[in-house]
């Protein structure tokens, strides 16, 4: 299995590759600009789990690249990453099944999050409930989270099992569940993947936090 990125700008090439090899499951990574993929033949034999396309300015542009990347490698899942949100750009991708579209400028752990986010079957499209510049602390105080499901939080974004959870707290497995249905409800999430994701995008987890036990 490989990853495709598509990207034309070296440093956030460099970035881009940088956090695509920490995410599991994205296997071998082959980088190539807009102008490669236009060169590109029709005769690629490998398979593609992952494209990750940064887009351009011009929406026609990027619908047509997009949509010569998919003919080319079929990939499995596609993130794409754009330095403006463009509304009619996003709604033009989800139609054509993309399941992901965040800011190019986002954080690295939050990238991170968004890949492992598709791979493992998820969606990431920018929700506007919750302004970005609200202070963390009123974000959370927003989502109505008690300290206990900011705690399960924390340590579900650090990648725990339930089981390791309620180890670490000293709670049942089955009260950690019943806290994570509850955060996921809040989160308007489904699953751990999507929560990490969208307490990393929106700041409800500091970066400290990340790396706690």
């Amino acid at each position: 299995m490989a990853t495709v990125l598509i990207e034309d700008y070296a440093l956030l090439r460099l970035a881009l590759e940088h956090i695509l090899m920490r995410v599991e499951g994205a296997g071998e990574i082959i980088v190539l600009s807009a102008r490669q993929l236009g060169e590109l033949g029709t005769s690629w034999n490998k398979s593609v789990e992952l494209l990750v396309l940064d887009v351009n300015p011009d929406p026609v542009q990027v619908i047509e690249t997009l949509e010569r990347a998919l003919a080319i490698f079929s990939p499995r899942v596609v993130l794409t990453l754009y330095g403006t949100e463009d509304p009619a750009v996003s709604a033009a991708f989800a139609r054509r099944g993309v399941q992901g579209y965040i800011s190019r400028s986002s954080d690295p752990a939050a990238l991170a999050a968004a890949v492992s986010l598709v791979l493992a079957g998820g969606e990431c499209y920018p929700r506007r409930e919750i302004p970005p510049d609200i202070p963390v602390a009123a974000r959370s105080a927003m989502r109505g989270l008690t300290k206990r499901q900011e705690e399960i939080l924390r340590l579900l974004v650090q990648g725990h099992s339930m089981r390791e959870i309620a180890e670490h707290i000293g709670i049942s497995a089955a009260t950690v569940k019943s806290h994570a249905r509850t955060l996921y409800w809040k989160l308007n999430v489904r699953n751990q993947a999507e929560a990490a994701f969208v307490a990393r995008h929106r700041g409800l987890i500091k970066p400290d936090d990340e790396g706690e036990d």
